[in-house]
């Protein structure tokens, strides 16, 4: 059976929780919390900045994820140990990717709406009435592929933690399942 090494693996988690972490907080603390900033321009500038500091390290992180999947030997070693868990995992590693660089995108829409990324909001999550039309659609996008990628991460948590006990349970040997 095929292993990947113990810091392919840690940077695989870690990449993984920097993009669940990450992610939730903007949508369940930051994205409703600015709602307090009087200001709806200035609440669009807090949250494109902040969102864009935060899309700098996640996409990196996500890269990183994918990296150690693909190239690290730990798609290979974990497609040993169950290959349906290994290639569900696949597919949802995929969505990740592709909603948390959409979502990327669609953050930097709604930022050159206007200067300095001070496009008015109400929330995090809900266009205000001046919002212009197109950054209220990407806001709108935006919101449904955050969850969209909190729910894609945390099932591929789970698959690598599914994945781990079924590879303790192949090492030990007949004796050590009779007896332990």
């Amino acid at each position: 059976m095929r292993q990947a090494s113990t810091p392919v693996r840690s940077l695989h988690k870690m990449g993984l929780g920097i993009n669940l972490g990450g992610t939730l907080f903007g949508l369940v603390a930051l994205n409703p919390s600015v709602a307090r900033v009087s200001d709806k321009s200035e609440r669009g500038h807090v949250l494109n900045e902040a969102w864009t500091r935060f899309q700098a390290i996640g996409t990196l992180a996500m890269g990183l994820t994918v990296a150690t999947w693909r190239l690290g030997g730990l798609k290979e070693a974990e497609s040993d140990i169950d290959p349906a868990l290994a290639g569900i995992k696949n597919v949802l590693l995929g969505g990740a990717l592709i909603t948390s660089v959409a979502s990327a995108i669609a953050g930097r829409r709604i930022a050159r709406e206007a200067p300095e990324g001070a496009t008015p909001v109400e929330s995090g999550a809900e266009p205000a009435p001046e919002t212009p039309e197109e950054a209220a659609r990407s806001q709108r996008l935006s919101a449904f592929l955050g969850a969209a990628t909190v729910a894609l991460v945390a099932g591929v948590l789970g698959l690598s933690s599914a994945l781990e006990v079924r590879a303790v349970e192949k090492s030990e040997g007949f004796l050590s399942r009779l007896f332990g």
